[in-house]
C-alpha cells in the first residue's frame, strides 16, 4: 500500500518498490516538512503505522542530527527519509541497532564504487569528509526498543562550499544520482540487514568493525581539549569507542571524544 502525501507526488517514482518485503510497507511523500523524524514520530504516537513505513521529504527545513546538531538540506538536492521499525530486541543491542543501520548505509554507498566508512558512532565518510548522516529515535518498553524511527540523510548535489568537512554524491560520480535508485537501494540494504540483526548478529557486529574509520589506525584525538594520540580498537556492545593509549584501553561516550583529522 502506497500513500502519497504533499503536492510533489511525481519527485520518487514509487513502483520501483514494488517488490521489497516489507521496506517500505507504505510511502509517506511530503513536498515539505521541518523534520521528516519528527514528522513521523508525532504520527506514530497518533495513530498505527505498519512497520516498514517510510516518510520521503523533497525538502526538509529543520532537519535534526546526533546531539540536537541540524542537517542542511536543499529543495531536491538532498535525499532526506525516515523509517519505522519495530525491531523488538532488548535494549542492551540498542547500539548494535545503530551499528546495523550505520553498516546498511554504508554498503548502499559501495553499491556506487564509493569506498564510504562508518565515523563512530554513526557518521558515513568519503575519505575524510561527511556524505551522508544518521539519527535514530527508540522507544522502549518493559527493557525492549519497541520502536525505532530512523532518520536518514545524504548528501546528493547540495551546496556544501561552506561546509569545507562535507561532500556530496555528485562530486565523487561527476553526475547528479537518481534519488529514487538510491533509496531502494538503502531499502534493500536495510532489509537484508534487519534479517541479519536478528539472525547473526555477531555478524552486523563485524560488518560494522570491518567499515570503521581509521580502525587499527594511530589517529589524533582531543578530550577536554588536551591532544594525544590513539588507535582506535572497536566499539563496544554498549556503544563506547575502545581506543588504545600507551598499552592501555580507554572507553570513551560519544560526545566526549573528538577526532583531530
Amino acid at each position: 500500500m502506497v500513500l502519497l502525501w504533499g503536492k510533489n507526488t511525481e519527485f520518487y517514482p514509487l513502483i520501483c518498490f514494488m517488490n521489497r518485503l516489507f521496506i517500505p510497507q507504505k510511502i509517506i511523500e511530503l513536498s515539505s516538512i521541518d523534520s521528516t523524524n519528527s514528522y513521523l514520530v508525532n504520527l506514530s504516537q497518533n495513530i498505527e503505522l505498519d512497520e516498514g513505513t517510510i516518510v520521503i521529504a523533497y525538502e526538509q527545513t529543520k532537519g535534526k542530527g546526533q546531539r540536537k546538531n541540524s542537517w542542511s538540506s536543499e529543495p531536491s538536492k538532498s535525499l532526506c527519509i525516515s523509517l519505522l521499525l519495530r525491531p523488538r530486541i532488548n535494549v542492551s543491542q540498542q547500539f548494535l541497532f545503530n551499528k546495523f543501520i550505520s553498516l546498511s548505509l554504508c554498503q548502499a554507498l559501495a553499491e556506487y564504487d564509493i569506498p564510504a566508512v562508518i565515523k563512530w558512532p554513526n557518521d558515513i565518510l568519503i575519505e575524510t569528509k561527511k556524505i551522508a548522516g544518521i539519527l535514530i529515535e527508540n522507544s522502549i518498553r518493559s527493557n525492549e526498543i519497541e520502536k525505532s524511527i530512523v532518520g536518514i540523510g545524504v548528501n546528493i548535489s547540495n551546496n556544501i562550499s561552506h561546509l569545507p568537512y562535507a561532500t556530496t554524491l555528485k562530486n565523487h560520480l561527476k553526475i547528479t544520482p537518481s534519488l529514487n535508485e538510491l533509496i531502494k537501494i538503502i531499502c534493500v540494504r536495510i532489509e537484508v540487514n534487519y534479517e541479519l540483526l536478528k539472525k547473526n548478529p555477531s555478524l552486523i557486529n563485524k560488518l560494522y568493525h570491518n567499515n570503521l574509520f581509521k580502525i587499527g589506525e594511530l589517529q589524533k584525538f582531543s578530550v577536554n581539549g588536551e591532544f594525544f594520540d590513539g588507535i582506535i580498537n572497536s566499539v563496544n556492545e554498549k556503544g563506547q569507542l575502545v581506543v588504545e593509549v600507551n598499552n592501555g584501553l580507554n572507553y570513551y561516550i560519544t560526545g566526549k571524544i573528538k577526532f583531530i583529522i
